[in-house]
């Protein structure tokens, strides 16, 4: 594939991007990138047969680079508790001070009309925190194999509560309240 057309697909990812972000799935249509980005809809189609396709590849470039940053939760030099405080700090510094839902969570909003390859991306994306959390967490005194599986799916559901009680009501400070048990 030509420089040119690494940088197209890359361009209508990312306005997809943040078309979602900023409304959900339902938030653009091929049309709306087309214009954006100079080209015509056929282009669109060109790289993405369909949007179910095209949101897939973005949830799995942003399942991706998420994974890359995290640190390998079972070396020995990080301490459990650094690794859950700089994940909780990563997902606030993503959603909260940048004032907005995670691309995750407004496709999870929009579940009940996302295609079936979307909502298996989305799937993945969620196993992959899950699962890292996991593995941290048994690494903590306190927890053993199943406490942590709990614990990491309690610890997300907190994060992406607490990320929606931060949008809804404007007070900032309900994240560190929630979390601070975590921490």
């Amino acid at each position: 594939m030509t420089a040119k057309k690494v940088d197209t697909k890359s361009k209508i990812m990312d306005l997809a991007e943040q078309y979602i972000i900023a409304g959900g799935y339902g938030a653009f249509s091929f049309r709306d990138i087309a214009e954006q980005i100079g080209i015509k809809s056929a282009s669109v189609h060109y790289h993405f047969r369909t949007k179910g396709d095209l949101v897939s590849a973005v949830m799995e470039r942003y399942t991706h680079a998420f994974a890359s940053q995290l640190p390998d939760p079972m070396t020995i030099e990080f301490e459990p508790q650094a690794m859950l405080n700089g994940f909780i700090d990563g997902f606030k510094a993503k959603v909260i001070d940048q004032k907005h839902m995670s691309l995750c969570t407004m496709l999870t909003a929009d579940k009940h009309v996302l295609p079936d390859e979307v909502s298996d991306s989305l799937a993945a994306f969620y196993e992959v925190k899950l699962q890292w959390l996991q593995q941290v967490l048994t690494r903590l005194p306190a927890l053993s194999g199943d406490n942590a599986e709990s614990a990491a799916v309690r610890l997300l559901a907190c994060l992406h509560g607490a990320s929606v009680l931060v949008q809804a009501t404007g007070k900032e400070d309900c994240f560190e309240q929630v979390v601070s048990a975590w921490r």
